[in-house]
Formats: C-alpha cells, structure tokens, sequence
C-alpha cells in the first residue's frame, strides 16, 4: 500500500498511541534508573571500537561524510537506470506521526486563508491576489530526520573529541548546518532484511539486526556491498504505525533494529560506510543487553560520536522496497539535504531515490 493511502487509515487507532508514548519515556527512564554504570559499559566497549578522530583534521564537522566525494556522487549516478523517484520522508500530518517518547508530532497551524478575507479582516492585495500562510511548532526530529553528529554522545566529549559544554543552548560543533553545507550524495542500497528474515514481509517487534544478517539480506537480493555505500535498512516497522490493523501494535521502545557489536563497528569502519537510514525510530534497538547490563542506544554513541556515521531515522522505505522486489534493483542514487538549522541537533530530511 502507498504511503498516501496508508496516511489516510488508522487515525483513531493511532490517537491511543498518546498514553502508550508516555509509558514508554517512563520506561526509559526506568530502564536507566537501573543502571547507573550504563555509560560505563558503554565506555568500556568503545575502548576497543574504532573511531574517526583525528582523520579529517580536528576541526572537521561533518565525520563520514567526508567520504562522499565527487567520486561517490557519479558511482551513486551509475547505479540510475529507469528515474523513478521515491521520496523516503513520512507525511508530517498536524498530532499525527511516530516520534521518540518524550517528542511530539508536528503542530500544523493557519494564521492566513480564505476566512481572513471571508470575514473582512484581511483584504486582497493591489490587483486582487490573495494568500495563505502557517506556521508549525515541531522537534527538529519529529519526521524524518537527519541527526547532528553531536547530538548523541557518552563521557564529556562529543564528535572529533569537542567538549559536551559545546551542545549548551545550541551546538557550536557538528551541528545540524554542518551536514546541510555538505548534503549527502552517492550510491545507495536497499537491504530490506524485513522482507528477507521477516514475519511475512517485516521484522517482529525486538529483532535484533545483526552484521550476518545484512550480509545475509544483501547475498539474497543478489546485490554486492561496496565501500562507501549509503545502507538503508527496512524492517517494516513504520509501517506498522500506519497500518489500520497492524499484526504487532506499534511501540518506539520495542521496534526492530540494529543491535551492538564490535564486529559490526569494525565492519562499518572497515567499508567506510558514510551514512545509514532506517525506517524506524533509532536505527537501533532502543533498548539493549550488552554484557549483563542494559544500556539505551548504545550504537548511537559508537556511530555518530566515534565513526562520524550519519544517521537518518523514521524513512519510509515501502514503495522503494516493493518497487526493488519486483525489478530486483537494490541500488540508485541517493540525495538528501538536511536543512541548515545553525546550532541545531537535527533536521527534517526528505531523501530521494533514484532508480
């Protein structure tokens, strides 16, 4: 089903979801509560993970995308072979759209339409053209989004080894605008692990994505992994918050997802892979066991903080994918440009496939 179509059913079902975001932030907080040493464990992990400090120079902001070059925008233009185009970002609908716990979705509002002239408090200007206007209160990761390499961290110290103080009232480092100066164009590849290790086509909630199963997914589809590709992950799971009569209800903290290894790290690292997208809402398991302990997001930290990897979450991956399985093309140009949000933590992105 289309995105469009999906949009249009399941609303009332979806307004219960209120109460069930508020008891999953809680659970967050509970969850950490019960692990005062979570950013221990997660400093002891990444002692032996590979980072990109340093490799760009110390002022670089922008991480991984550094290998995005000129090169990488003619490979990702190879890879066009019919140009269809699939827009990746979920609608922004005013109260209506997955979000993070502790988030809200966009807040759409008209401050100018026809009732301004309707109600003669507004008259047409010189010739008789009229206008509307809006405004919308939103978090800059309320859609589908782009994150700012420092807007995830562990220890004092965000991206390239910058002090945390530099996220106070807005990031002086490696801030939102640093990627949108950039954009994020090159080869992109689909490895729909939903449709190839899933329960039908998707992925059952608390799924962990591991290394084999990318390698797995991308054997399957027939598609060669190369270094510097752009991953977009599908696990099926926005999609179930549209569904009108999903086969799992649908939980920000339960989703499928990639979960931590330091095989995985050193994989990424070693295919100097620039940038990952998922269709849900961390790219990651939210909630993970690593070691005995329970630590939230722990691959943010790894990814983003360590590896400058950019990270683009809540992507609608649907028709691209269904698309894919009916041609078997896995690969296309990908382009996104988050918006230069100067000082902010991330951006509303509609990303493009090419095909």
């Amino acid at each position: 089903m289309s995105m469009q179509a999906q949009q249009n059913t399941g609303r009332e079902r979806r307004t219960s979801r209120t109460l069930g975001a508020i008891t999953a932030l809680l659970m967050v907080g509970a969850a950490l509560s019960g692990t005062a040493n979570a950013d221990t464990l997660i400093e002891r992990l990444q002692q032996e993970a590979p980072s990109n400090w340093g490799k760009w120079g110390d002022d670089d902001q922008i991480g991984a995308l550094n290998y995005l070059d000129e090169a990488q925008a003619k490979r990702g233009a190879a890879a066009v072979r019919s140009g269809r185009r699939f827009m990746l970002q979920v609608p922004m609908t005013h109260g209506d759209g997955p979000v993070f716990p502790g988030r809200t979705p966009t807040q759409h509002f008209m401050v100018g339409d026809e009732s301004s002239y309707s109600s003669r408090k507004s008259e047409p200007m010189p010739g008789g053209m009229k206008g509307s206007d809006d405004v919308v209160f939103m978090y800059l990761q309320g859609t589908t989004h782009v994150d700012a390499l420092a807007h995830a961290w562990y220890g004092n110290q965000v991206y390239g080894g910058v002090s945390a103080d530099s996220t106070v009232h807005g990031h002086t480092h490696a801030d939102i605008s640093a990627l949108g100066e950039r954009g994020i164009v090159g080869r992109g590849v689909l490895l729909d692990v939903g449709r190839h290790l899933g329960e039908g086509d998707r992925l059952a909630p608390d799924t962990c994505i591991h290394l084999a199963d990318l390698k797995a997914t991308a054997e399957a589809q027939g598609v060669a992994l190369e270094k510097r590709d752009i991953l977009l992950l599908r696990t099926g799971s926005v999609a179930r918050f549209y569904d009108e009569e999903p086969d799992h209800a649908w939980n920000a903290m339960n989703e499928p997802g990639l979960c931590y290894s330091l095989e995985l790290l050193n994989w990424l690292h070693e295919m100097e892979i620039p940038a990952l997208a998922a269709d849900n809402i961390a790219v990651e398991r939210v909630m993970q066991e690593i070691e005995g302990e329970v630590a939230a997001i722990p691959l943010h930290g790894a990814l983003m903080r360590d590896l400058g990897i950019v990270i683009t979450e809540i992507a609608w991956l649907e028709d691209l994918a269904d698309d894919s399985a009916a041609d078997g093309q896995y690969t296309f140009l990908y382009v996104a440009a988050p918006l230069k949000m100067e000082g902010g933590t991330g951006s509303p992105v509609n990303p493009v496939a090419i095909k």
